[in-house]
């Protein structure tokens, strides 16, 4: 008998962690609960404690200097208009101090004295970010830096002075603005080249940042509040998350999806042992890394197991301290990976993961390509419960990262922007093709499932290549761009604008290759789930591509979520929903 869906749905991890400025316990958040809440526990392992009861879900957090207070966002029903709270260190205390819920509050941290918070908040415009210091005894708001644009990051320096990261037209190209206490300003980073800085933490003098300034590959710098500017590490892999306290430096490289952990402890960098093949738990938030001294925290993840926490110190192999809850199932019951390639039309290698039944016996099954949102995002070792349960199901499921994802370096990340936007959809057919030449699955009985731009690609790929696709499921994904850049929230709108194209400028080609407009090439039966909630992919996207295929007495199938946004973040939903994805693509595979 195969694994019921619900019990893997009980299965839950943690991740986002932070360690305390005195390094005696540890934050995390997990799901455990149903929704996503923050804990507490020893470093040195111990019970856990459960910090936040009253809130939809937490977004980022941040520990006071002190360690005696926690601040962290909130939002409503998936909605992202994230309001700050504070709370002393053990739960209790806690007040809210925004309450503006069509804005949002993105918490950054504390000032140095614990007094206030700093936080990027489009309250003056929705289309715009400031940076604005919330005191924590409820007195009115001040606003450093005014500023007609976005922005990543903000890190507070130990003279009160704050540094900026703001947008230059990409998600990853920056500028990193010194802003003075007494409100002056100046520019840390230059015009040319446009770079990616990424602040990892603060040291004498200066930051430690994530950058690829004269690189195509993410590297460690340090810059100075000169400007100055020096590699720390120039791997031959990414660099693809980095935290630093001022004395030690953890940072982890991306190997083919896998990361690679590495402690900087003086002179000293190495490898942290202990680890099972995975990789960085990223989510939404971030915050896969924790640095204190000599000790590290990390959020795994892997594909057998949800994310669980683990620390190292200097020399020492890293210890699970918060293990993942597996809901009783075995190892024979998850699935088995094997890191493949495929070339695509333009002879370029497409890199990918393969998740087989464990054990099973070779030859053709039924398959599901399942892509990754972003578009700049990455196909990684991942616990996903719905990919998890198609396994268990009997199903192989192929996660591609066509050109366009991270993790391979900026010019691969930029091979799929505007005018080449189809390129990927056809690395994701060319992937389709290989599954079927290779006698990994049968050729007519191939799916798709994608989320966010991994919708879109799902939708395109039914809609372009409609004899190489059995079914489809598209979650919370773009049908036409148009009406996608017309009703996205008006601040994401310049940023997506630099990858899709403009309505000026591009509106053409974007009609042209947008999903609704190719309706009546869509063959394979389409499941559409969205958020009533989702700020940035409204949920007109699927309604409209609902209705006109219903419109023209099409298969299609459609789950709204009025409690949800940008995906399902709710335990019940999921168990809903899942649970139908996984009959929909067994009536249509396995028939």
């Amino acid at each position: 008998m195969s694994t019921s869906v619900n019990r893997i749905l009980e299965a839950r991890g943690a991740t986002r962690v932070r360690i305390s400025p005195d390094g005696a316990w540890l934050g995390y958040v997990t799901d455990l609960t149903g929704t996503p809440q923050l804990w507490r526990i020893p470093i040195d392992g111990g019970m856990p404690t459960r910090l936040t009861f009253d809130c939809d879900r937490v977004g980022a957090y941040r520990i006071s200097p002190d360690g005696l207070r926690i601040a962290y966002g909130t939002d409503a029903g998936g909605n992202e208009r994230w309001q700050l709270h504070v709370m002393n260190a053990d739960g209790t205390g806690d007040r809210a101090l925004t309450d503006r819920g069509d804005r949002m509050h993105h918490l950054r941290g504390w000032t140095p004295d614990g007094r206030a918070l700093v936080a990027l908040t489009n309250e003056r415009d929705p289309r715009f970010f400031d940076l604005v210091v919330h005191p924590i005894d409820g007195s009115s708001a001040r606003t450093l830096y005014r500023h007609d644009g976005t922005a990543s990051d903000a890190v507070s320096l130990p003279d009160g002075a704050v540094v900026l990261a703001i947008h230059r037209g990409r998600l990853d190209r920056q500028h990193l603005i010194l802003i003075a206490p007494d409100g002056g300003s100046r520019q840390l980073t230059p015009d040319e080249p446009a770079a990616l800085h990424a602040i990892a933490g603060v040291v004498e003098r200066g930051l430690v940042v994530r950058s690829d300034r004269e690189r195509d590959l993410v590297g460690l710098a340090a810059i100075g509040l000169d400007g100055g500017f020096r590699w720390l590490v120039t791997p031959d892999r990414e660099v693809e998350e980095a935290e630093s306290d001022g004395r030690s430096d953890a940072y982890a490289l991306n190997r083919d999806g896998y990361s690679e952990l590495h402690l900087v402890d003086g002179d000293r960098d190495t490898i942290v042992g202990g680890l099972p093949a995975g990789s960085l738990s990223n989510d939404l938030i971030g915050d896969s890394i924790a640095i204190r001294g000599s000790t590290v925290a990390v959020a795994w993840a892997r594909y057998d197991a949800p994310s669980s926490i683990f620390v190292a110190r200097a020399g020492q192999t890293a210890r699970e301290i918060v293990p993942p809850t597996l809901a009783g199932l075995s190892p024979s019951e998850l699935p088995e990976t094997t890191l493949v390639s495929w070339r695509t039309f333009d002879g370029r290698t497409i890199p990918g993961f393969l998740l087989t039944p464990r054990g099973a016996p070779a030859g053709p099954r039924p398959t599901i390509c399942q892509v990754h949102g972003g578009p700049e995002g990455q196909a990684r070792p991942l616990w996903n419960p719905l990919t998890v349960a198609l396994v268990a199901r009997g199903f192989n499921v192929l996660q591609p990262n066509v050109r366009g994802s991270s993790g391979y370096g900026h010019a691969y990340k930029t091979l799929d922007d505007v005018r080449l936007r189809m390129d990927s959809v056809k690395d994701l057919d060319a992937g389709a093709a290989w599954l079927a030449g290779s006698g990994i699955a049968p050729a007519d009985r191939i799916g798709v499932i994608g989320g966010s731009y991994g919708g879109f690609m799902t939708l395109a790929a039914i809609a372009f290549f409609p004899e190489r696709w059995a079914a489809a499921v598209d979650i919370v994904g773009i049908g036409r761009w148009r009406t996608f850049l017309e009703h996205t929230d008006t601040w994401r709108r310049p940023l997506r604008e630099a990858e899709y194209g403009t309505l000026e400028n591009d509106a053409e080609f974007l009609e042209s290759i947008s999903p609704l407009n190719r309706l009546e090439a869509i063959r394979a039966p389409l499941m559409v789930i969205h958020g009533a909630n989702d700020p940035r992919v409204p949920v007109n996207e699927a309604e409209q591509m609902v209705s006109a295929l219903r419109g023209r007495g099409r298969d299609v199938e459609y789950l709204r979520y009025e409690d949800e946004g940008h995906g399902l973040a709710k335990a019940k939903n999921r168990a809903d929903a899942w649970p139908r994805v996984v009959a929909f693509f067994e009536r249509h595979l396995k028939k």
